[in-house]
Formats: structure tokens, C-alpha cells, sequence
């Protein structure tokens, strides 16, 4: 192989990957990354239960359905309804670690708005030291605020009939059921018994 013909070999190998790296090449991969920081300083917050670094994941303007389909509109709303779960004497829960997953890479409407959706896993630890899997769903929707990406709306939701709370609602409810069922027998066998033995009258 000739030196030239070496050199048109290397030209040629340079523009094709050029070529390549400018096909690939996504004019909003800044902000990919900005929001793949967000969803890290949200998923951290909330593992944390730091709910000042949670709130200032939202806009200005913002609106969070939270898996018990509570609607939170305000910093206040956040703090009260993560002290009625975790904190309160009737919490059940103490604990909660989340590992959210996006399906798509954010959908751009605009320069300032996206949207995305996914899935995650969420583990919470109940007062008895027991821990339990949830799947849920998420969308959201992000906005653009002084030069930040923040949450304007997000909503998440579980399938209600396939996971662990319906499930274990079921199996009360068949407990329930049994012992209703030999109650009833128990104490139909206890009537026939009384009124068995009573003669009859003359």
C-alpha cells in the first residue's frame, strides 16, 4: 500500500466518522443531562425524606398526584403529607427508597417544556420492620425556569388490582369470610342443639 493511497484511506475513515458523530449528535443533549440530574435530586430527596431539596425540584407553579392520589400544590402540602406517612402516630411507614426509570428520552413541545413517562420501583418499610414492593407508573411534566429544570406536573399511580395493598386486603378479606363461615356454622350447630332438645308440647 502506497503512502498516498494510505492517506486517502485515513481521509476518507476521518469523514465518515464525522459523518457519523453529526448524525448522532442531539441538539438537546444539555438538557438530557440537566433533567437526568433533576430526577437523581429528586429520587434522593425523597429517599432522604429532605423535602427542601424536594421542593425545589418543582416550579413555580406545580402539581404532584402522589400514589394515594393526594393532589399537592404547595411546599406546605408536601411537608403535611409526608409527615402523615412517615411521621405521624398512625404512619405506617418509616422508610422509602425509590428507583424511578424513564420509558422515552424527554418529548420537547417546546424550548421550555418536555414530557416524559416511565415506571419505577418503589420499597417502603413498615413500622414492623417489614418491607414492601410497589410497580408504579409515572409521567411528568417538566418546565423550564430561569435556566432550570424544574417539575411542573407529575403524577403516579399503581395498578389497584395487582399489587401488595390490594393483595393483602383480599387475604383479609378471605380470613374475614372464613371465620364469618364457621361462625355461622358454629353457631348454627349450637341452635339446633337448644331447640333439639325441647320436647314438644302437649
Amino acid at each position: 500500500m502506497t503512502i498516498s493511497f494510505r492517506r486517502l484511506v485515513l481521509v476518507l475513515a476521518l469523514g465518515c466518522a464525522s459523518l457519523v458523530a453529526f448524525a448522532t449528535d442531539d441538539p438537546r443533549e444539555a438538557d438530557h443531562v440537566a433533567l437526568r440530574a433533576l430526577r437523581d435530586k429528586i429520587t434522593a430527596a425523597i429517599d432522604k425524606q429532605d423535602l427542601k431539596a424536594l421542593s425545589s425540584c418543582f416550579a413555580k407553579e406545580f402539581a404532584f398526584t402522589t400514589v394515594t392520589q393526594t393532589v399537592l400544590t404547595n411546599e406546605a402540602q408536601v411537608q403535611a403529607f409526608f409527615d402523615r406517612m412517615f411521621r405521624s402516630d398512625g404512619a405506617l411507614v418509616t422508610a422509602m427508597k425509590t428507583e424511578p426509570t424513564a420509558d422515552i428520552l424527554t418529548r420537547f413541545i417546546d424550548a421550555n417544556t418536555g414530557i416524559c413517562y416511565g415506571s419505577t420501583k418503589d420499597t417502603y418499610t413498615m413500622k414492623s420492620g417489614k418491607t414492601v414492593e410497589m410497580n408504579l407508573r409515572w409521567s411528568a411534566t417538566v418546565v423550564k425556569e430561569n435556566g432550570e429544570w424544574k417539575v411542573a406536573l407529575a403524577h403516579v399511580g399503581t395498578d389497584f388490582l395487582n399489587n401488595p395493598v390490594t393483595e393483602g386486603l383480599t387475604a383479609f378479606t378471605k380470613k374475614v369470610g372464613i371465620g364469618a363461615g364457621l361462625g355461622g356454622l358454629l353457631l348454627g350447630f349450637l341452635l339446633c342443639r337448644i331447640f333439639g332438645r325441647r320436647k314438644p308440647a302437649a
